[in-house]
């Protein structure tokens, strides 16, 4: 095999060997995820040239066929720069590597954008952007967080793709007796994880939005299920509520009623039994009876509540394959999974006029039908423009990680750890040398399987993960080093899939049927009527005068809103077995 070096104008110059330069002396070294280096001693034709060159290109010539063997540029000025020969360093860099790890970034950004994240999974999840920041996308490495890849950079041609950790895209098989005699090394290159501990904590303002009609919750504490007085608390129940203490008086419209208009049946009677007043002993006896009030109407209320919650969830991923090893300990604090605050809430009882866009629920509404809400949403009056465009979706929610997404987002935290524990399990090196003659394809891209006796059932295979070719005239070997797992790591993320996430339900929220904690009747028409019948009484002002002692109220008692307090949770999750 004979080395050929040719100048090129650029990185990706492709043009027929020439043999411009001559080689005395290579040495070219890569290691994962890095760009090679070349150093090359040249017994030079044309010096005076030289400090013009910038890019060049190194071959292989066996027999007719030539190789490309590796193609960079020069990394700084020559050094040992004699008068028949120079050293040169040259690096596999191309000029666009940038431009490739951003286009790497741009299309995996756009895949991962393209999947609702709010729906639950059963493949592997690959990437979530609620571990990173908007700046951190900007680092393509971001995008291999979570998986056995890593970058390879082919020194050959300069084009950027994915490499498994583990296993190579190729495999190898080197015979014992192939390798020199005592170059074989073995050693430990780290100690393996045995357990990983992780701590997800996502912390949320929580909003509770709502509003409830208090009128039929009175008129259920009135024996005849209907609001009615033997005196006038029409205005007692539209003053019963002003705003305060996170509520809002949001509609008030109180009706006196005839309770019989649907029919001479109806029993609801209209004025009291007679009542006697007498001015005197020697006075004639005379009665009286009393209107009895009736009530309808709606009095509508509505809160606007908030509190922070804090929820984390431990998880323990646990590697069965090794008997000891690490622990390791990490701490995930979730980006910002709060529901955007573009468009207002949804109101009762608030004007909208066409094309107002607000929140509801999960779902972000234009107004199609300008009008005053009622207390219901009405769908019929609005047109859905777009699902809310945020992690947490509903800003009501009382828990994260019980949503799609909180789960995928346990089991992405998970899938980062397996794949610490899967690069850990390479912890067993080998370096060793071999004619590069059958070998000089070999990259860190692919992997390497040594059959012999010595290895336990005869055979050891790892990546590799370091080359270093050396090579002139005369001799021509490669210096690999491979990393050996001692067990199979290659089920572990298909282990993942199959774990389910079970979430306890938090209830640690405000619901609308429990707004209101107690409702009083004070002085109910039964009991103004026993009150009137147990006393004499001279005149008409005086049973009046009774009556008014003894007006109806309406006490209503709400749960109290603070938006001071810090609602937290912590989740302990069964291990996770691998």
């Amino acid at each position: 095999m004979k080395l050929i070096f040719d100048w090129v104008s650029s990185f990706y110059e492709e043009t027929p060997p020439r043999g411009d330069e001559e080689i005395i002396s290579l040495e070219i070294f890569q290691k994962e995820c890095g760009f090679a280096v070349a150093k090359v001693r040249l017994g030079i034709k044309n010096a005076a040239g030289l400090l013009d060159k910038k890019y060049a290109k190194i071959g292989i010539q066996d027999g007719e066929r030539t190789e490309t063997l590796f193609a960079g540029r020069l990394v700084a000025f020559p050094v040992g720069f004699g008068r028949s020969t120079t050293q040169l360093e040259l690096i596999a860099e191309p000029d666009d590597y940038q431009a490739k790890l951003a286009a790497f970034s741009d299309q995996n950004l756009a895949e991962f954008h393209a999947i609702d994240k709010h729906k639950e999974e059963e493949s592997q999840i690959l990437f979530d952007d609620l571990f990173f920041s908007s700046d951190d996308l900007k680092n393509p490495t971001v995008f291999l967080e979570g998986n056995d890849k890593i970058f390879y950079w082919n020194m050959k041609n300069g084009e950027l793709s994915l490499s498994d950790i583990n296993r190579g895209r190729r495999n190898f098989e080197i015979d014992g007796n192939e390798i020199l005699q005592d170059s074989i090394r073995v050693r430990i290159a780290r100690e393996p994880y045995k357990t990983i501990n992780l701590k997800l904590r996502a912390s949320w303002i929580q909003y509770e939005y709502g509003n409830v009609d208090l009128l039929p919750m009175i008129a259920q504490k009135f024996e005849r299920r209907l609001i009615n007085s033997f005196t006038n608390i029409k205005s007692g129940i539209a003053n019963l509520f002003s705003e305060k203490n996170g509520y809002r008086l949001a509609y008030c419209n109180i009706n006196e009623i005839n309770p019989n208009a649907a029919g001479v049946l109806s029993d609801c009677p209209v004025l009291s039994p007679d009542f006697y007043y007498q001015a005197n002993a020697a006075a004639e006896r005379k009665k009286v009876r009393f209107k009895r009030f009736y009530f309808d109407g709606k009095l509508v209320i509505d809160w606007a509540y908030k509190q922070k919650r804090v929820e984390t969830v431990n998880v323990k991923v646990v590697n069965k394959s090794v008997d000891q090893g690490r622990e390791k300990n990490i701490y995930l604090k979730l980006k910002a999974i709060q529901a955007p605050k573009k468009y207002p809430v949804w109101n009762c009882f608030t004007y909208y006029g066409e094309g107002d866009k607000t929140q509801y629920k999960n779902e972000i509404f234009e107004c199609s039908s300008a009008s005053v809400s009622n207390e219901n949403f009405e769908p019929e009056k609005w047109r859905l423009v777009q699902k809310m465009p945020d992690a947490l979706r509903d800003d009501s929610s009382s828990s994260f990680f019980a949503t799609a997404r909180g789960k995928n987002a346990i089991k992405y935290a998970a899938q980062k750890a397996i794949a610490l524990i899967n690069y850990s399990s390479r912890y067993v090196e080998i370096d060793f040398c071999v004619e590069a003659k059958k070998f000089i394809d070999a990259s860190v891209d692919d992997q390497i399987t040594i059959l012999d006796d010595r290895f336990s059932n005869g055979r050891i295979a790892g990546k590799i993960v370091k080359t270093r070719f050396i090579g002139d005239a005369e001799r021509k070997i490669i210096k690999f080093t491979i990393g050996c797992a001692t067990a199979d790591v290659s089920q572990n993320f298909e282990k993942l899939n199959g774990v389910k996430i079970e979430i306890p339900n938090d209830e640690s929220r405000i619901n609308p049927a429990d707004i209101v904690r107690k409702i009083e009747i004070i002085n109910p028409p039964e009991e103004q009527l026993a009150a009137l019948s147990s006393a004499t009484h001279r005149s008409v002002s005086e049973l009046k005068s009774e009556l008014n002692k003894r007006a109806t109220k309406i006490k209503v008692s709400l749960h109290p809103l603070t938006s001071t307090r810090v609602v937290t949770r912590e989740v302990n999750l069964p291990e996770i077995a691998l």
